[in-house]
């Protein structure tokens, strides 16, 4: 059985969940899982990435995300230098929702991770030459903070690892990267979901924008997300009303307009549904916090 990593053995600061390791010449490790992300970064040479399922080929520039309770390790490395960026968003209270209007971010970090098993890692984000020169530059001062420990370095550190995941699902996001593009197409659904929620949005339209027939989009989100699209659709408008009523800056009839409800009793079902309380509660709870 693969042995777990305890959080409080990767991070010392149990209040601060976030660590930089770049190890040289990388060696054989056997399998391993934990709790929380962690993003790596092939600097150099190449191996084989080995889960309890199925192995893959690494070379120079792969990045690839783990999350979840995933099980890992390495074999047959060649001076493999890679890094590992271990970080909890949720602990870190880092603003991922941001990223939702990039594809790429949906691509790398939530369809390719849950989709791994069946696409063999051949759908992974391999940085170009430049792009991998400027990756690396990003981690060498996110490990600068977190070594020197200076006065505000909590902030600065987060400051670093929010601008290298931006910058990693910009990569995964460009129109002339040569590699297979199934998940960035599903990345483009998510996207445009985030962006178009006020809208009406069909299935037919969503199939026709990731290039697939109803049942393959229909599986597709089921092992992503475990819902339907048009669910996703729904639930991903109850939580933008969810933050305009949080603020208080909208009544619960506005907030259903707004986020595309034009049935304020079937906003109020669906919402009690996804949220457990209702948008009146909801809204007075955000005030008296």
């Amino acid at each position: 059985m693969p042995r777990k990593l305890i959080r409080t053995s990767v991070f010392p600061d149990g209040e601060f969940p976030l660590e930089c390791r770049r190890i040289d010449n990388h060696g054989a490790t056997g399998i391993h899982r934990h709790d929380f992300y962690e993003l790596v970064v092939i600097l150099a040479g190449c191996g084989r990435h080995i889960t309890d399922r199925e192995e893959y080929t690494l070379e120079a520039g792969d990045v690839f995300l783990l999350r979840g309770d995933m099980a890992h390790g390495y074999a047959d490395t060649e001076h493999m230098t890679l890094v590992n960026i271990l970080f909890d968003p949720d602990r870190l209270a880092l603003p991922m929702r941001l990223l939702r209007d990039l594809p790429g971010y949906h691509a790398l970090f939530r369809i390719e991770p849950r989709l791994r098993t069946y696409d063999r890692l051949r759908s992974r984000l391999r940085l170009q030459a430049e792009e991998l020169a400027e990756v690396a530059g990003m981690i060498g001062r996110l490990q600068h903070e977190l070594t020197r420990k200076a006065p505000g370095y909590r902030f600065q550190a987060c400051a670093h690892l929010m601008h290298l995941l931006g910058f990693v699902s910009r990569c995964y996001s460009h129109p002339d990267r040569n590699m297979e593009r199934p998940f960035l197409r599903l990345g483009e659904v998510l996207s445009y979901i985030e962006l178009h929620y006020r809208e009406p949005i069909t299935v037919a339209q969503l199939t026709r924008m990731a290039h697939m027939s109803e049942s393959s989009l229909m599986r597709q989100f089921h092992r992503v997300l475990s819902r339907s699209p048009i669910e996703h659709v729904i639930r991903v408008r109850i939580l933008k009303a969810a933050e305009q009523l949080q603020r208080g800056d909208a009544r619960v009839s506005e907030a259903a307009l707004a986020c595309g409800f034009t049935d304020s009793n079937y906003f109020s079902r669906q919402f009690r549904r996804i949220m457990g309380t209702s948008p009146r509660e909801y809204r007075a709870r955000g005030k008296r916090e």
